[in-house]
C-alpha cells in the first residue's frame, strides 16, 4: 500500500481532484463569508460589509473577499511527500499564494491580501510558518525570524499570552488587544518547530500556553475568532504533537468532545484530527466513516463556517477548506513524538 493509500482512498483522490479542478490563476477560491455557521446562505463581500453597515451599523472598511484561509491551511494540511500528481501540483500553487499573503517588509503574514486594510496577524503568520516548513519552502534563518516577530509582541505587564495582532498595528491601537484561544494554540505549533525552538523557553511562549491550558479546562465552547469548539480542540491537539505539556488534557478534552456530535462535516473532520493527533480512546474507524459518507457528489466536503471576524457576526468558509480538512482527516499520519 503506497503512503497515500487507506481505506478512504478513493474519497481522497475524489476530494483532491475537486480541489485541483478548483485552481485558477490565483489559487484556490477565497472562502465565503455568510451571517451563519453553517454558511446556509454565502454571500459577496460587497453584500457581506452591506448587511453589517445595515443590520449592525458595523462598516469594516473593505468587502471581505480573496482572504488567504484555504491557501494557508491547504499548505498545513496537504502532504509534503504526496504520490499524486494532483496534490504536488496543488502545493506548488499554493506555496505561491501564501507568500502573496506575506508582509512587503516584516516577517508576518495576513489573512487578507496586500491593499486591505486590514492587518497581518499572528494567528494568519504562524499558520503560514506551519505550512512553508511542512514543505520545505521556508530557509532556517526566516524561519527564526519569524518565531523572533512572533516572540516580540508586547504581552504588557500582566504577562498575558501572544495576542492577535502586533502592538504596533492600527487595529491593536483602535481596538485593544485581542486574544484567541486557537490563534494561541496555533502559534505554539509554529514556536516548537525544529527551528523556532531555538529561541525557547521564552516568557510570552510560556504565558501563551498556561492560556491554552485555561481554556482547556473551561467549558466547551467556540472563541472569539472561532465559533465551533471542535476548531479549539483541533488546534489545541495539533500543538500538543510539540509540547508535551498539552498532550494529556488535550485527550481528555478530545475524548469528552468526541461523545457529542459534530453538526457539520467541517467539525467532524477537526474532531477526527483532533483525536489522531492525540491518540484519544475514540472510534477513529467510525468516526472516518461517517466523514466519508458526508462527500458530495463533485467530491468536495459542505462548506461551514470555520473563522469568524470577532465581534462582527460574519463567518468564512466554502467547500474547499471544508474538503481540505477532511482530505487530510482520512489519511492518517504519526504526528512527531508517537
Amino acid at each position: 500500500m503506497s503512503a497515500d493509500a487507506t481505506p478512504w482512498d478513493a474519497a481522497v483522490g475524489r476530494g483532491l481532484a475537486f480541489l485541483h479542478g478548483s485552481l485558477g490563476p490565483d489559487g484556490l477560491p477565497s472562502a465565503r463569508p455568510g451571517t451563519d455557521p453553517e454558511l446556509r446562505a454565502p454571500l459577496t463581500g460587497a453584500d457581506a460589509r452591506r448587511h453589517l453597515l445595515v443590520t449592525h451599523g458595523v462598516d469594516l472598511g473593505f468587502d471581505p473577499d480573496h482572504e488567504g484561509l484555504s491557501a494557508l491551511w491547504g499548505l498545513a494540511l496537504l502532504r509534503p511527500d504526496g504520490e499524486r500528481p494532483e496534490e504536488r501540483a496543488l502545493v506548488a500553487v499554493l506555496a505561491r499564494q501564501v507568500k502573496r499573503y506575506g508582509h512587503p517588509w516584516r516577517p508576518r503574514y495576513r489573512l487578507f491580501p496586500p491593499g486591505v486594510p486590514f492587518a497581518a496577524d499572528t494567528g494568519s503568520t504562524a499558520l503560514a510558518l506551519s505550512g512553508l516548513a511542512r514543505h520545505g519552502l521556508i530557509a532556517p534563518d526566516q524561519q527564526d525570524a519569524v518565531a523572533r516577530e512572533l516572540l516580540d509582541t508586547q504581552i504588557g505587564p500582566d504577562n498575558g499570552p501572544i495576542p492577535a495582532s502586533w502592538e504596533d498595528s492600527d487595529r491593536t491601537s483602535s481596538h485593544g488587544r485581542r486574544y484567541d484561544a486557537v490563534l494561541a494554540a496555533d502559534v505554539l505549533s509554529a514556536l516548537h518547530l525544529p527551528v523556532p525552538a531555538g529561541r525557547l523557553p521564552h516568557p510570552a511562549a510560556e504565558a501563551t500556553l498556561r492560556y491554552v491550558q485555561q481554556h482547556l479546562t473551561g467549558p466547551r465552547t467556540g472563541t472569539r475568532y472561532y465559533a465551533s469548539p471542535e476548531a479549539f480542540l483541533h488546534a489545541a491537539a495539533r500543538a500538543s504533537t510539540l509540547v508535551p505539556a498539552l498532550a494529556a488534557p488535550t485527550r481528555r478534552a478530545v475524548e469528552h468532545g468526541t461523545t457529542q456530535f459534530a453538526d457539520t462535516a467541517l467539525e467532524l473532520a477537526l474532531l477526527v484530527l483532533a483525536a489522531e493527533y492525540t491518540g484519544a480512546d475514540v472510534d477513529l474507524p467510525g468516526l472516518r466513516r461517517r466523514l466519508a459518507d458526508a462527500q458530495l457528489p463533485d467530491g468536495s466536503w459542505p462548506a461551514a463556517g470555520y473563522l469568524r471576524l470577532g465581534d462582527a457576526p460574519l463567518y468564512f468558509g466554502s467547500p474547499h477548506l471544508s474538503t481540505l480538512f477532511a482530505v487530510r482527516a482520512l489519511r492518517p499520519e504519526t504526528p512527531p513524538g508517537r
